[in-house]
């Protein structure tokens, strides 16, 4: 009723008066309620100092508030304004909310998909008196990024960011996913390595083991009847080494002329297990045939 055309001076000044205080609220007032902040994610408790957001209304937009100059007031006693409801209105007064803008969806550089800030009351207020102060005296010395020491100066709350608060979320789920996929993919890439370094060994003895190959073995090492054996490589199963683990090596020995069949790396063993022993005990000559070793 205070806003009709047909009101008072007195009623007019009176619902600008009401206008004004209902503005302040949004600034900053204390909570009735116990509800979640959605910029911290923290709880407003019932006299938690809390500050309205500048967003799209999910509620009602109600009518206007105020009187001006229809109703005899001068420009400077004119006031109006508007309210709103909805969800996520209200946050914390030190909170700095923000929002997924899609962004233009033609790939247009100035525009892109980033997360937006949502202006607050409380932060309008901060910026107009901060301003205000690096422009009075002596505050060209104070230009920069000095708001968080004009907070501490005029004893306000420091600022929270929604921003912050959501990278570090998201970079944290980021390593946790990052080491949970290298935690799947480190045992089948570990095995893979295996397989390849594998087939490299397999090549390399494969190239310097061909058909023909002199090789020697020692057998019963460490009793009366042992001894070195000579023998020639005679046959070999060349496969897909990266695929297949079987390659096998027949060898006939020249003292009794027997064939046997070995694995590749059992004869990487035997053949190894052999030059180690001549080595530690000084045997340099090649043997042909048998050399008996219980003398040794």
């Amino acid at each position: 009723m205070y806003t009709s055309k047909t009101a008072g001076r007195e009623k007019a000044l009176k619902a600008v008066a009401a206008t004004l205080r209902a503005m302040k609220r949004q600034e900053c007032c204390k909570s009735q309620f116990k509800f979640k902040c959605f910029s911290c994610g923290e709880f407003i408790n019932r006299g938690d100092k809390i500050t309205r957001c500048h967003k799209a209304t999910t509620g009602m937009t109600l009518r206007y508030r105020g009187a001006g100059g229809e109703c005899g007031l001068t420009l400077a006693e004119t006031a109006f304004y508007q309210a709103e409801t909805g969800k996520n209105m209200w946050v914390h007064i030190e909170c700095q909310p923000c929002y997924w803008d899609k962004g233009f969806d033609n790939g247009d550089e100035y525009s892109p998909p980033a997360l937006r800030a949502i202006p607050t009351e409380w932060g309008s207020k901060i910026s107009c008196e901060f301003h205000e102060w690096i422009s009075g005296p002596g505050g060209c010395a104070w230009k920069g990024d000095h708001e968080s020491y004009f907070l501490s100066v005029k004893g306000y709350p420091k600022e929270k960011s929604m921003k912050k608060r959501i990278v570090h979320g998201v970079t944290r789920f980021q390593a946790l996913w990052r080491g949970y996929l290298y935690k799947k993919a480190y045992p089948e890439a570990l095995k893979q390595t295996k397989a390849d370094l594998n087939a490299q060994v397999r090549t390399r003895f494969l190239n310097n083991n061909s058909i023909g190959e002199h090789i020697e073995i020692l057998f019963d090492e460490g009793k009366t009847k042992a001894a070195i054996y000579s023998a020639d490589i005679v046959n070999h199963t060349k496969r897909d080494l990266i695929a297949s683990h079987d390659l096998y090596f027949w060898v006939t020995f020249h003292y009794d002329l027997e064939v046997r069949k070995y694995h590749w790396k059992k004869l990487l063993g035997l053949k190894l297990e052999c030059e180690a022993f001549k080595s530690k005990h000084g045997i340099m000559t090649k043997i042909t045939g048998k050399l008996p070793l219980h003398i040794l």
